[in-house]
């Protein structure tokens, strides 16, 4: 970073491959953390994106160093919505990797290679082109539909905002949490 400090400096992990006394060291260091998720939305320990990212934001909140790195997430969206719950889950940004595939007319095989029915490797680049633009511009467009129910004007306002969702178990906690024989209820 002395020598170069045009580069930008990013961290490619799994979560649950890296120990929490690390997540701070590697936040001075870097200015970017790349956070891997398989397709499934869980990393390798099976631990949803969800829960990962939340502890990874406050962790970094508490350390008084989340304003000094990106957080990218990476793996599991599926759907435009995904994009609004990774960000209040304390992602700046996310990746699309399967998302755009299956827009380009990606089959989502198991097994991609030779004989594969949609052949992406030779379609045209102007169809690549304006297939990414068009799921991406849809994916925006919905994004900005949702923050304006919300009242919040810029998407950088939504990061880490998770009083501003709904999780399953807390709503499951809330609505039978009282309840003989009902969430929460031992």
């Amino acid at each position: 970073r002395s020598e170069r400090p045009d580069l930008v400096v990013a961290i490619r992990f799994d979560p649950s491959s890296v120990p929490d006394a690390e997540i701070e060291d590697m936040a001075k260091e870097a200015d970017v953390l790349h956070v891997l998720f398989g397709e499934s939305g869980m990393d390798t320990a099976g631990r949803y994106a969800r829960d990962a990212m939340r502890q990874l934001h406050r962790r970094l909140v508490s350390a008084g160093l989340r304003d000094r790195v990106t957080i990218v997430s990476s793996g599991g969206l599926a759907a435009a919505e995904m994009v609004p719950k990774s960000i209040i889950c304390g992602a700046d940004a996310v990746t699309l990797e399967t998302a755009l595939m299956v827009g380009l007319g990606c089959h989502a095989c198991l097994d991609c290679g030779e004989g594969c029915p949609s052949d992406l490797r030779t379609a045209p680049a102007d169809f690549v082109r304006q297939r990414v633009t068009n799921l991406c511009s849809a994916w925006r467009d919905q994004m900005l539909e949702m923050l304006g129910a919300m009242g919040i004007r810029e998407v950088r306002r939504l990061r880490g905002e998770t009083g501003r969702a709904i999780f399953e178990e807390d709503a499951l906690r809330d609505a039978f949490g009282g309840i003989e024989g009902g969430a929460g209820h031992d």
